[in-house]
Formats: structure tokens, sequence, C-alpha cells
């Protein structure tokens, strides 16, 4: 049963800790809003616009946040490799895998914490939208014009935005529209919550058919320009993105419903989603502390995809190499182009031995090297081509393998433009093309949006044997309910830990002492 004046303080300490971020449209003002007073907040039209508009900013900062869960969920799906402790990359991956400590005083309890906390945040600023739109029967005007449906669609697609990653990222959540009675709330499964998440996108796209044209103001999402019609694609595939996603193992993921799988992306994004960081306001800390010299590699098991005869793990004695001389194999070699161009050969580690050899590794990522140079500038966070390999997985799930190969045979599309590959062979098998899109997805997609890589691994059964298939509740969250703490962890069930593990093209298993068990 939850607390009602607990929950109460969550709300007001929600409320409280709101983030709003400006955008110049029409007759708008710039401003710098801190600690802002609720009543003031919704005082005007123009300032829920400013409300709504900010949410989006909220979400895109902590779900590629360094104190939120992503670069940890690199590190556990095998796509990076980091010993440092920050942000519980080192303890979530290391070997063999641990359960996630949920204790309050943990030294990176901000993992599960800040995402979750901003995620509330976001959803807060939009609720309170929607009860002015909805509850109150608010017009708001903009310059003359009539923009309620343009900011309910909005926030009808933040909704669908939050609560499907919440979803993605927990085992449980709450599910809370604009009228939900929070003193009645209960944690609901992670099924159910990313299923809302679901049908509120589903409410934004009908709520976008009913409206007339628009163009959302730049600092919606800053730098770019969204028409009405664009935020219908988004919304399209971030329906796509969360419905493949939420799959905790292979055999969920054989029974999602590939058909609206492939309807959403098929009316998704013909463009790449590219925030205009500044590094202030709009930051992407994956990305930049993903490629950061020194910090962040990728993973042996990605070379290995490029390269098959490249060891796809770094041995745990650091001499037993599994090359025909016995010898570090120095640099790979790739008919893909995107080896050369965005990746970077190290030949020494800098990571602690102690930690185990098995998170060494050769290469680091380089494709963003030029937006680090500031960590400013347009940061890709949903790219046309993983909406093209949802179509293609999609299609390749319901029995048009031929549909899956025309895409990955584009001559526009990255496989061919980027990694110049020749191409995929028409009678390929339906298991060949999903091998050849998940290819597709582990090397084009890296550090695009924080889980991508830890959700297919999941969904696969491939990650590693012991690795928890998502985070708990927060503590803190837990004990301001005064509800009773519990963390995932335990033996392997395919259901909060993963009980697979995965196999490089070199032969080498891991983890190493799999057993099948």
């Amino acid at each position: 049963m939850i607390m009602k004046d607990k929950f109460f303080k969550l709300v007001y300490l929600m409320v409280l800790g709101l983030g709003l971020v400006t955008y110049s449209c029409s007759n708008l003002e710039v401003q710098n809003l801190n600690d802002p007073d609720t009543n003031d907040v919704l005082a005007t039209p123009s300032d829920l616009i400013k409300l709504a508009g900010g949410a989006y900013r909220v979400w895109n900062n902590a779900i590629n946040e360094y104190s939120g869960p992503a670069l940890s969920m690199c590190t556990m799906a095998d796509q990076n490799t980091c010993s440092w402790g920050n942000a519980g990359m080192k303890d979530l991956s290391s070997e063999p895998r641990q359960g996630y400590n949920n204790d309050i005083t943990y030294s990176y309890a901000y993992v599960n914490r800040d995402f979750w906390n901003s995620s509330y945040s976001a959803l807060s600023q939009v609720n309170d939208v929607l009860k002015k739109i909805n509850g109150d029967g608010v017009t708001i005007m903009d310059n003359g014009q009539d923009v309620t449906k343009m900011v309910e669609a909005w926030c009808y697609f933040i909704q669908g935005v939050v609560h499907g990653y919440l979803g993605l990222v927990y085992d449980k959540a709450n599910i809370i529209d604009w009228d939900t009675d929070l003193a009645t709330l209960e944690f609901k499964p992670y099924q159910d919550v990313a299923a809302a998440g679901i049908g509120f996108l589903d409410k934004a796209i009908s709520t976008l058919d009913a409206s007339e044209d628009f163009t959302l103001p730049d600092g919606f999402i800053r730098g770019v320009t969204l028409t009405k019609a664009d935020l219908r694609k988004l919304a399209n595939s971030f329906a796509a993105r969360i419905l493949a996603y939420t799959p905790r193992n292979a055999t969920q993921t054989a029974a999602v419903d590939w058909n609206k799988v492939l309807s959403y992306a098929q009316q998704g994004i013909d463009f790449t989603l590219s925030p205009n960081t500044d590094d202030n306001t709009w930051y992407d800390n994956l990305k930049g502390y993903g490629v950061y010299p020194g910090w962040v590699r990728i993973d042996h098991r990605i070379i290995n995809l490029m390269d098959h005869e490249y060891p796809s793990r770094w041995p745990n004695d650091n001499a037993s190499w599994n090359t025909p001389d016995g010898k570090d194999p120095g640099e790979a070699s790739s008919d893909d182009a995107r080896l050369a161009s965005d990746f970077e050969f190290l030949p020494d580690n800098n990571f602690r031995p102690e930690r185990g050899f098995y998170h060494f590794s050769h290469y680091r990522y380089s494709r963003y090297d030029d937006w680090l140079t500031t960590w400013q500038g347009p940061a890709p966070t949903f790219r046309k081509w993983e909406n093209d390999m949802l179509i293609a997985e999609a299609m390749v799930r319901t029995g048009d393998v031929a549909g899956a190969v025309a895409i990955l045979n584009d001559p526009n599309g990255a496989r061919k433009a980027r990694g110049n590959l020749d191409d995929v062979n028409a009678g390929i098998s339906a298991d060949d093309a999903l091998t050849t899109i998940f290819y597709e997805r582990d090397v084009e997609l890296i550090l695009t949006q924080g889980g991508t890589s830890f959700f297919d691994m999941r969904r696969r059964d491939m990650l590693q044997r012991g690795t928890i298939l998502h985070y708990p509740v927060p503590a803190a969250e837990l004990e301001i309910l005064g509800l009773d703490n519990y963390t995932i962890a335990g033996p392997p069930d395919g259901e909060n830990i993963s009980n697979g593990h995965w196999v490089g093209y070199d032969g080498l298993v891991s983890p190493i002492d799999w057993n099948g068990k």
C-alpha cells in the first residue's frame, strides 16, 4: 500500500526539481527559469508552451546522462568496455556478473535513481499542461494562432516516450496520466508500462491527425525543425522502437506483434534526429564519455563482428591469445570501411589489470571525434538507419526476407554508403538476414541512444549469464514511499537475470565458464 502523504511529498519534490529550458518561439522571449513557483509557471498560455517545450530536453539529457544507466548498459552489452568504477560500469560488467546494488548508500546509486527522477519530472511537466488543456479547457494562443492541438499532441508524445523508456529500463514503474489520482498509484510491471507508452504515442498520432499543420518551436528539440508530419513520423518510430525493445528474452521477442512494429516503422522517420547540443542545457554525455580518450573503449566482440579472425575477447591471463601465432593480434582488418572510419586502434591499455584483463581492448570509437572537440553540435539519437533496420527486422519476422534484403542493399543505406559492403545474397535465409541486420545495428548505432545495445542483446538472450535484465525501482524512491527495498539479483532466470551468452566468430564464448545451465 502506498502511503498517501509520502507520495505527495515525492510529487512536491519533483515539482521543485523541474528544470525548464525555453526556446525562441514567435513572441516568446528566451528565459532561464530556476526553481519556478508552480502557479507562476502555469500563469499564461506562453508559460504552458515553455513548460511543455522543456520536457524533451529533460528526458533526452537523462537517457544519455553520465549519472544515468546508459554507460553501464553499454558495458553490460559487451558493446563497450571499461574497468573504471564510474557510473557502475565496472561493477555491472565484471565477470562473473553480479546483481545490482540497490542500497541507498551505494556509491553509484545515481545509476538507476537519476533517470527515474528525470523521467517523472518530464512527465510532471507535460501532465500539468494537459491538465490545463483537458481539465480546465484552456486554449493556448501564440501570435493570434490557436496552437492547443500542437501542444497537446506534443505532450502525449512525451508521455509515450517517457513511459516507454521506463518500461525498457526498469522492472516496474508508475503509469501517470494527467488525470491520474496520485493517491491510488501502484507499480505496474514493465510490460504494462511500455504498453502504456505506446498507447500515449498512439494518442499523440491521432491528435496530430486531427490538427492543423504546424512547425514546432526550435527549443522543443534544440536545433531541430519538426513539422506536424515530422513529429508524427517520430512518434511512430518511437512506438516501433519501444515495442521491439521491450522483450527480456528471445521467447518474448518471438511473441512481439511484428506486423505492428512494421506498421509503425514504415510510417516512421526518413531523417536522423540530432539534437543540437550546447554542453550546457542540451548535452549528450553518453557520446562524450563513450569516446573520450582514456575512458570507454569498444569491446573486442564488435571488432570480431567486422573481422571474424580477430579475438572476440582479451585473454583473461593477458597472454593466451587464440591467434595462429599465439601473440597479440595488433590491428584488425575488414571489408567494412567503417572499421577504418569509425574506430581507432590503440596499441596500449590504461585500464587496471587487477580488475580483469577481459576489460582490455585495442579499440576506441572515433566516429564522434569532431563533435568531441567542443561537446557541441548535432548529436544523433535516432538514426534513420535504425528505423530502416526495424523495418527490415519486422519484414524478416513476418516472412518478407526479400523486402529486408532490399533495404540492406539500398545504395543510400549505411551498409552500402558507409560500409562499402557487397550486396546481401537475394537467397539469404531468415536467420542469416537477422544476423546481418543485427550486425548493422551493432556497428552503425554505437552510442546513438542510451540502452540500444543493451536492449538488443537482452532480447536475443545474448547478455552474459548473470547480467541484470533491468534495473529495480531506486532505493530512494522506495524509502520515500515507505516500501520494502529490493533489488535485481540472484540466479539466472531469463526474466530478471540473463541466462544467456554469446559466441564470437573465433569460437570464444562469453562468459568463458558458460556451461549452458
